[in-house]
């Protein structure tokens, strides 16, 4: 018979005797055969079968895929997730956090309050282990059971933020949009792709378009945000928006009421506006300028490192032109061509499709005036890369590996090939290089957002700052 729990108190006990052990540590010869008989079955990265083997060797319980949370009686919800060491943080999440599917036909009947994620997910525990590469599953280390109430042991700045990324993802299902959902559309809480495989799609009920299954997750950096805070104590010490705005509301409400008052000012009105009078001829002028705006001593925003958000300092020309692509990490050529665009379940793999579906940007656009040195602010707007246009990246992606397999480092995707995306350099000088699979040096490059498709979402974007 299954143990039962019906404590908190109970439950994190329990997990506390797997601290600083692996589940080898605490399994039978038998039970570990079994278990390694079925990771040579289904392959080490199998999803969720790591918390498999916790709730039955751990807690004693037989894995389901009941609605309620885990320990019903105790009101917990059981994760696991990996931890990466880091020679900073000590250490960082190696993923996501993931949660219940969203079930796209009943959760459009929800509201937040009586919400099935609320009432599955309001209370975890998140058994933390050490990942390594080099180490079967069976040994990976746990280092810490830690037991979260989103709505107690959370800001409320974040909750509500958290609710509004729950409430924006169930709007664009009712708009019939679940095949256009992304990780980069909200901040906090993200509906990340999960299935069997990538081939497997689902119904949704506004629209007859197929939509990849999806779950609800905490975000990479979100969940860094909670191990920094709350697992290791640390200050992160870096800036709050929040703290600096009239009354709590969303990531975006946040910065727009802090931008609002300068839009349409001149630098040079604004920098009378908020009294800022010494001259400088510094290189990053504009971002100096917007920190100010922001009331911020340094590029390190907290809301915008919680939401993977990069604040974009961009300028238009006296036409309206925009001259600047965006700019991606330089890759590594030979890692390149070993990474694929996504898994078997689906999940964006390699580093240029992760970027494009979790990272969101945070555009604030200035304009040159014809005939004067002053810019004007135009607007800010928040932006993400769009799922309808995912496919077109995928063919540059892919067009890259094959140039790089084959040595064609001259033909690479130009900006003339593509309406989206291309490759160019991206090092310090000529002389910053790369080795390839070759054996050659090159250049290091990296992937770009074509300017004209930047302009054109900037154009297409609503008119409110």
């Amino acid at each position: 018979m299954a143990r039962e729990y019906r404590t908190k108190e109970d439950v994190i006990g329990q997990a506390q005797k797997i601290l600083n052990k692996s589940l080898r540590d605490i399994m039978s010869a038998a039970d570990v055969s079994e278990a390694e008989r079925r990771l040579g079955a289904y392959g080490t990265n199998r999803k969720g079968f790591l918390g498999e083997l916790v709730e039955k060797f751990v807690f004693g319980m037989e894995p389901n895929s009941r609605a309620e949370a885990d320990f019903n009686v105790a009101g917990v919800e059981l994760k696991t997730n990996p931890l990466k060491q880091h020679p900073k943080k000590m250490y960082v999440s190696k993923e996501r956090l993931v949660f219940s599917m969203i079930n796209y036909d009943e959760v459009v009947k929800e509201t937040w309050e009586e919400s099935s994620f609320l009432k599955k997910n309001r209370v975890l525990l998140v058994l933390f282990y050490l990942w390594m590469k080099e180490r079967d599953a069976l040994d990976y280390e746990f280092k810490f059971a830690h037991l979260l109430d989103l709505l107690k042991d959370i800001s409320d700045e974040d909750i509500l933020q958290i609710r509004r990324d729950w409430e924006y993802i169930i709007a664009k299902i009712k708009k019939g949009e679940a095949h256009l959902l992304s990780e980069g559309d909200t901040y906090y809480l993200g509906a990340c792709t999960k299935a069997a495989n990538s081939r497997v799609v689902r119904e949704q009920p506004i629209s007859r378009i197929p939509a990849k299954p999806r779950a609800f997750s905490f975000k990479q950096q979100y969940l860094n945000y909670i191990i920094q805070k709350k697992l290791l104590g640390k200050d992160t010490s870096v800036e709050s928006i929040f703290k600096k705005v009239r009354r709590a509301g969303s990531v975006e409400e946040a910065f727009r009421e802090k931008f609002s008052p300068y839009i349409g000012m001149t630098d040079v009105e604004i920098r009378k506006k908020i009294g800022w009078k010494e001259e400088t001829k510094a290189k990053n002028y504009k971002r100096l300028l917007v920190n100010r705006m922001l009331g911020v001593s340094s590029n390190r925003i907290e809301e915008l490192e919680k939401a993977n958000i990069t604040l974009r300092v961009m300028t238009l020309e006296p036409t309206g032109t925009l001259r600047e692509s965006i700019s991606f990490p330089a890759f590594d050529y030979k890692d390149l061509v070993t990474q694929i665009w996504q898994d078997d379940d689906g999940e964006s793999m390699a580093d240029f499709h992760l970027m494009l579906e979790t990272r969101k940007f945070l555009f604030v656009i200035f304009q040159k005036t014809k005939g004067s040195d002053e810019i004007v602010l135009k607007k800010t707007m928040f932006w993400n890369f769009p799922m309808k246009d995912i496919a077109e990246a995928e063919r540059v992606w892919e067009k890259t590996i094959d140039c790089i397999n084959e040595g064609r480092y001259a033909d690479l995707p130009k900006i003339s090939d593509s309406e989206v995306a291309h490759v160019r350099p991206h090092g310090r000088n000529a002389r910053d290089t790369c080795e390839t699979s070759q054996g050659t040096m090159e250049m290091k490059r990296c992937f770009w957002l074509n300017a004209k498709y930047i302009q054109k979402a900037i154009e297409n974007a609503d008119l409110e700052p």
